[in-house]
């Protein structure tokens, strides 16, 4: 509100007084500006967005009920692998053996809508490695899904170590109900 606004409006009354400083009307005069001549530049025309390839996630055909996930495997490992899984009463043949070295991820909307495995059996490959959101406790199956999971050593652990073969033939018994 300006002063002459405010003496019109409150001539007969005293509300406050009005103190003005030099240093108020100094900051109350508006700055002049320079008018500068505007070049308009041509708008260049607008770059259509160009779609962005997701990148492809090559799909693993599941063939088998249960699936094995190992990083890599030897074949003493693998050897190591046909006792436990003569142990259930499987064979190599009759399971998904994935090597993560050889396939680099496996995509879980895939293998979900493939809706093939039960039994899933990680040997030292957690599943947050493959993008996958699933929190697993070493050798305590969990059913995810429809799924059982289950989290072991590395083969090449266990095939040193009696204590943890022991721990893992419980866990396979309660998953395969043998």
């Amino acid at each position: 509100m300006t002063s002459n606004l405010a003496n019109y409006l409150f001539s007969t009354e005293t509300l406050y007084k009005n103190v003005v400083s030099e240093s108020s009307k100094v900051a109350e005069a508006k700055p002049v500006v320079e008018q500068k001549a505007v070049v308009q530049e041509p708008i260049p025309a607008p770059i259509p967005p160009r779609e962005v390839a997701k990148p492809v996630i090559p799909t693993f055909k599941f063939r088998n009920q249960v699936l094995i996930l190992t990083d890599t495997i030897s074949e003493s490992e693998k050897a190591l692998l046909v006792k436990i899984l003569g142990a259930i009463g499987l064979t190599l043949e009759q399971v998904d053996l994935v090597e993560l070295s050889k396939v680099q991820t496996l995509d879980y909307q895939s293998f979900l809508s493939q809706n093939v495995t039960k039994k899933f059996v990680s040997f030292g490959v957690g599943l947050g490695k493959i993008n996958w959101n699933i929190l697993l406790n070493i050798y305590q199956p969990k059913n995810v899904a429809g799924v059982d999971f289950l989290l072991s050593d590395e083969l090449r652990v266990l095939d040193t170590n009696l204590d943890l073969k022991k721990t893992l033939w419980g866990a396979l018994k309660a998953m395969f109900g043998n």
